[in-house]
């Protein structure tokens, strides 16, 4: 499988436990909301998808959009219709990408300071597996909370898209 196949193939399951844990955070009961460890997970959430434009501006544009990493006081309501527009771009943005340009770096300056070049490929290696230990911690919080969490494992993914 060429490289861009594969992390097509990563981001398909990435979508997946997107939406497997929007399901699990709209779960949460209502009395159950006020809980410290639901906002922490709805603000994990939120920096997910913080994290996947902020990239994605960086590496396919000049980052003229960047939003706040993180944003304690975010809500519920806004992170389904937020994941659906940014997993159309990543989407699209990886459609269009060819392994020699995996290679090619992209520039970006963290705090205003020291500017930096990495790799296309090294930065969706860090997104898929800064994804996965986000949601770990968010599914730890909401099973805390009591809700039902879902399975996001690869190889079952993987198997059921199989059968």
């Amino acid at each position: 499988m060429p490289p861009i196949e594969r992390y097509r193939t990563l981001y398909e399951h990435e979508k997946d436990c997107n939406h497997k844990m929007l399901s699990m955070l709209e779960s949460v009961p209502e009395d159950a909301r006020g809980d410290a460890r639901f906002q922490k997970a709805i603000s994990l959430t939120d920096h997910l998808a913080a994290v996947r434009e902020n990239w994605l501006d960086h590496m396919a544009g000049k980052a003229e959009n960047q939003v706040a990493w993180w944003n304690e006081q975010s809500d519920l309501s806004t992170l389904r219709p937020r994941f659906a527009t940014l997993e159309a771009a990543w989407t699209e943005y990886l459609a269009h990408l060819e392994d020699g340009q995996l290679a090619q770096e992209f520039e970006f300056t963290e705090l205003g300071e020291e500017t930096y070049r990495v790799p296309i490929e090294v930065q969706i290696e860090q997104l898929i597996g800064h994804a996965a230990y986000h949601r770990g911690q968010i599914v730890l919080l909401l099973d805390q909370l009591g809700v039902e969490t879902l399975d996001t494992d690869y190889v079952d993914w993987w198997w059921a898209r199989q059968n």
